[in-house]
């Protein structure tokens, strides 16, 4: 499986090259005001509730969303000659995928891009963005869900997710009854390597202490993200809460990501994995599985994606995520919307797009052996095909009380600072 290097950024990159705007999402809190409970705001990162009255979902403590409206009758007719209004980040879908939708529903897609989460979340709360499909992350749905912004679905109407989706994800802990959202992809964040550079087993013995090592001075880079970053930092010295509100914990990881930087000349990148390394610009560099999967199109000309390896925990015990799609309250498809939907849910669709994003649904259908031996996965890439069971001990990066958020973001400024 094949194709060109892309000349836009991706998603991801849109994520990262937007660390800095995260400042930006507890102001939310202002455009939310009129929905807020006053009294709500917990101290600490894990359970309690945001100033929007929801409480903070986490695995060991499941959040049913609130109902906001009902959803649209299963006998709504089927937009025709529609303009589908998708609100996505960049070169997140295959457009020939999205051609084929067209084609199918006798309709036309207009695709409109933000550049963080928290421009989106502006932009949609404020009117300035119209959308019938938008691709949040799991930590703003409370935000979401409390504006009324999102539209509850019409199970009914995505048979796929209960015929096609990992179980995990038919009723996930952020969204109990799956009232809001589809899962659209998953991920886990590791670390990625050429192994014509690095050992293997050296990786794997050193774990994320790799990025540290001395020998590597100069190749090595992690992302622009505060909390990858962080939560990097903070599972290689033993803590495992991904989401603390501990200020000493926060001051370790803190401390570590700065002696990577100036001990190790470490940069902090928005494309070091997927650019940087098949570039050899890095040997070793922080990563999330997509990105690696991604990396075998920018392999130099000549140059085997088998030079690329990825570490996972083998116990499953490191960072994983997944982005999801919704319906706005403002679809004025709202049933061409569902369809859409239910289409990137068929096994069909979206093995056509992940071939093309590198990022993995989690349908039933795909397993390791499969993947690899169709091509869609570099042989020397098994670890980052994501399993089911890396949900199971996984940990999220998840909503944080506006005030744990903050003392994160000033750990960063710190780290930012000192690069």
């Amino acid at each position: 499986m094949q194709r060109g290097p892309r000349a836009r950024m991706s998603r991801r990159d849109f994520l990262l090259r937007s660390a800095g705007t995260a400042i930006a999402l507890p102001s939310m809190s202002a455009i939310l005001a009129a929905c807020s409970k006053p009294g709500t705001t917990s101290s600490g990162g894990g359970g309690g509730a945001t100033p929007t009255g929801i409480p903070l979902a986490r695995p060991d403590a499941p959040v049913t969303l609130p109902m906001v409206g009902e959803p649209i009758p299963s006998d709504t007719p089927i937009e025709t000659n529609a303009t589908l209004k998708i609100y996505n980040w960049s070169d997140y879908m295959w457009k020939k995928v999205l051609k084929e939708f067209e084609d199918k529903f006798h309709c036309t897609i207009e695709w409109t891009t933000f550049n963080n989460m928290s421009e989106a979340l502006q932009k949609l709360s404020s009117g300035q963005v119209q959308s019938d499909v938008f691709f949040p992350t799991v930590d703003v749905l409370g935000k979401l869900v409390t504006a009324e912004l999102l539209q509850p679905l019409n199970h009914d109407l995505v048979p796929n997710l209960p015929g096609n989706m990992w179980p995990d994800f038919q009723n996930p802990f952020y969204d109990q009854g799956w009232r809001y959202t589809v899962p659209y992809t998953i991920y886990t964040t590791g670390i990625g390597f050429r192994n014509d550079q690095v050992d293997p087993a050296e990786v794997a013995d050193k774990q994320y202490s790799i990025l540290w090592d001395p020998k590597y001075q100069g190749k090595v880079g992690f992302y622009d993200d505060y909390r990858e970053a962080l939560a990097m930092a903070l599972l290689k010295n033993g803590i495992t809460d991904t989401n603390t509100a501990s200020q000493s914990d926060i001051d370790i990881a803190k401390q570590d990501l700065l002696k990577l930087v100036q001990d190790n000349n470490a940069r902090i990148t928005i494309n070091g994995t997927y650019v940087g390394i098949p570039e050899s610009n890095f040997y070793v560099h922080q990563a999330w599985s997509g990105d690696m999967i991604g990396a075998q199109w920018y392999m130099p000309k000549g140059e085997s994606p088998n030079l690329l390896s990825y570490w996972y925990p083998e116990d499953g015990r490191g960072v994983v995520g997944n982005d999801t799609i919704t319906v706005p309250s403002s679809a004025q498809n709202p049933r061409l919307a569902h369809e859409f939907l239910n289409f990137f849910l068929d096994n069909k669709y979206a093995t056509q797009n992940f071939s093309w994003n590198g990022y993995q649904p989690p349908l039933n259908s795909m397993d390791p052996d499969t993947l690899i031996k169709d091509g869609y996965v570099p042989k020397s890439l098994p670890e980052a095909v994501v399993r089911a069971s890396d949900f199971e001990n996984g940990y999220w990066l998840l909503e944080l009380d506006p005030s744990v958020d903050q003392t994160w973001l000033s750990a960063w400024d710190e780290v930012k600072a000192g690069a």
